[in-house]
């Protein structure tokens, strides 16, 4: 689609109609002006008419009429959690990476000691063919689940079926990294197995009750499973029959939609078996989670698991697949550059026109949100500030060269606060970041949870704020996934890796280090005014100085991270790198058996219920 007909100024024009921002500022106060190429790329892959504009789109509105159940509601206030990446969850039983069943496991252990959330890492579906794409917040699914994450022998004792160990279980639950790889070459036979066993015991005529129960959930999940499922179906055969994974774009054409004859008619004959295998893990990994939640609350946990909710799916995806009219593609959801990312983000994930969200009745967020929200007492909305506006970058450009696009902010937190009050759950917004203006306030009267970080949490000066700062409608925590720990934080490892791989020359590196010295000492001086000793305790005292610190806010939710209870020094994941850093495969340093009977974390965690409970 050409828009050269059109000078600048017209070409402005229409792209604030269909929301597309022609100005932004940083975070330093700096506007940018939108240039014509990215306009033009983003209003063509909206498929705008230059010939016949569309009508504005309603971005404004009301607040909520309801909003979403807050801590108070519940009877929750100045409660802990802990924060863990699943597949890092350790135990002797796991197949080498960590499992629902180590869920479960970790949250019986850690209410007893005062904790009442335990937040997961993203359990989204990610892509069975290519086990290296690892980013549980790059997935192919939104909705449905990663088999990946199932207990198979769990599973198998709830079947009443056999199940084979392969020979390497104990070697793989005693790595320091998740070989990705390894585990799906190690736990897809035992998928498949458990199938094969449950077709030829519990899908009979008649089937037995378990098998009516599958068939009875298939049938309440509805088309999205089935679309999910045969999305993997057909991707796995014609890989198969290729040798190559392609991108479903490359698909024989009469399979790229899913209403399509063909592909109906495969998914009712040559692939029917794998389809049903498929919603088959799905159906086994609802179960499980729910039981994970269910004993996390009889453990004494108020909130239990606390799901989170990527902000968005591949362009490869079987989301995008599924929803083929919605997806926008040739762009990508990104970040501007911040102090955190100097040179901006490009996240590869595929954003959903607005225009098409309104149209479907804001689905497909409101499938998502349900999903998310099942078996959740909380559910973290990753990047929350997409509700209101989307920071695209067009394909080959770089992110400083993108724009904001405008999305229908007041009908999507009236959807997310009437969704969470159905489920009675709680929600957090990550909201972290380059923020519209009076987000923040319209996020709290919405009844969503503030996420505050303390490495953030400053002044102009570079001085940390009190805890007495911090909101009570918020979700605090010293660190998050995508920052170092605490131990790593004080030690500087992020510098060192990112001087390691060249990220930084030399003298910025020093500059860096230099900087993290006097970030420690204005840290030391903060727990100092709180009158809290940690300085002269050496690197744990800190750590347990600044939690205190966190726990004495009047913060809704105080996080810590599992690895600081573990004492861990790397981080989960390191930002702008793919496989440079080990992302998304560092283990736990110690087992869920043995968390609870460690003596830092029981002293960090007897820290944060002392501050919690004055």
């Amino acid at each position: 689609m050409s828009y050269t007909r059109l000078d600048d100024d017209a070409l402005r024009a229409l792209a604030q109609t269909v929301g597309v921002e022609p100005l932004w500022q940083d975070t330093a106060g700096r506007a940018h002006r939108v240039q014509r190429p990215t306009l033009e790329a983003i209003l063509g892959a909206l498929a705008v008419d230059p010939e016949a504009p569309p009508a504005a789109l309603p971005v404004t509105g009301p607040s909520p009429a309801r909003s979403a159940p807050t801590p108070g509601e519940f009877g929750i206030g100045r409660a802990i959690g802990v924060a863990c990446q699943v597949y890092a969850l350790r135990s002797a039983r796991d197949l080498g990476i960590g499992d629902l069943e180590n869920v479960a496991r970790l949250a019986e252990a850690l209410a007893p000691l005062g904790v009442d959330a335990l937040a997961l890492s993203p359990l989204h579906a990610r892509f069975p063919l290519e086990p290296e794409r690892v980013s549980p917040y790059a997935p192919s699914s939104r909705r449905f689940l990663d088999p990946m994450l199932l207990a198979v022998d769990r599973a198998a004792e709830a079947l009443a079926l056999p199940l084979a160990q392969p020979v390497d279980a104990g070697a793989s639950s005693a790595a320091a990294l998740v070989d990705h790889g390894a585990v799906a070459t190690r736990k897809e036979p035992l998928l498949r197995a458990l199938w094969e066993g449950f077709r030829s015991r519990h899908l009979g005529n008649p089937p037995s009750p378990e098998g009516l129960a599958f068939r009875t959930w298939r049938n309440a999940a509805g088309a999205s499973l089935e679309r999910f499922a045969r999305f993997e179906a057909i991707a796995a055969e014609l890989a198969r029959a290729s040798g190559t994974v392609e991108p479903w774009w490359s698909w024989p054409v009469e399979l790229r939609r899913p209403e399509g004859a063909e592909v109906e008619r495969l998914a009712r004959g040559a692939l029917a078996d794998a389809v049903a295998f498929r919603v088959f893990l799905q159906w086994l990994l609802d179960r499980q989670l729910a039981e994970a939640q269910r004993r996390a609350r009889a453990a004494g946990m108020r909130v239990g698991l606390a799901t989170d909710l990527a902000v968005g799916v591949t362009p490869d995806s079987a989301d995008a697949w599924a929803y083929p009219d919605a997806i926008v593609r040739g762009v990508s959801i990104g970040a501007p550059p911040d102090a955190f990312a100097p040179e901006g983000q490009c996240w590869n994930l595929a954003p959903i026109a607005p225009t098409a969200l309104l149209a479907r009745g804001v689905e497909p967020l409101v499938g998502d949100l349900e999903a998310a929200m099942r078996h959740a007492g909380l559910v973290r909305i990753d990047h929350v500030m997409g509700l209101a506006r989307q920071f695209w970058v067009p394909d080959g450009a770089r992110p400083i060269e993108g724009a904001y696009v405008r999305f229908p902010e007041a009908a999507l937190l009236a959807t997310v606060a009437d969704r969470a009050r159905g489920h009675r759950c709680l929600v957090q917004g990550e909201d972290l970041g380059t923020l519209p203006f009076g987000f923040r306030e319209r996020l709290a009267r919405a009844g969503i949870l503030s996420s505050r970080v303390l490495w953030f949490e400053r002044w102009p000066s570079g001085l940390f704020k009190a805890s007495d700062r911090y909101p009570p409608l918020a979700v605090a925590s010293v660190s998050t996934h995508d920052l170092p720990t605490a131990r790593g934080w004080l030690e500087g490892r992020d510098i060192e890796w990112r001087a390691r791989l060249g990220r930084l020359t030399a003298e910025a590196a020093a500059a860096a280090r230099a900087e993290r010295a006097q970030d420690r000492r204005m840290l030391e001086d903060a727990l100092a005014f709180e009158g809290i000793e940690g300085g002269g305790a050496g690197e744990a005292g800190l750590v347990i100085g600044m939690h205190r610190m966190l726990a004495r806010s009047p913060a809704a939710l105080v996080l810590v991270q599992l690895d600081d209870l573990a004492g861990a020094v790397e981080q989960a994941n390191l930002p702008g790198t793919v496989d440079e850093h080990p992302n998304w495969r560092r283990r736990c340093p110690l087992s869920v058996e043995a968390i609870a009977r460690d003596p830092f974390t029981r002293a960090l965690l007897a820290a944060m219920r002392a501050e919690r409970s004055g």
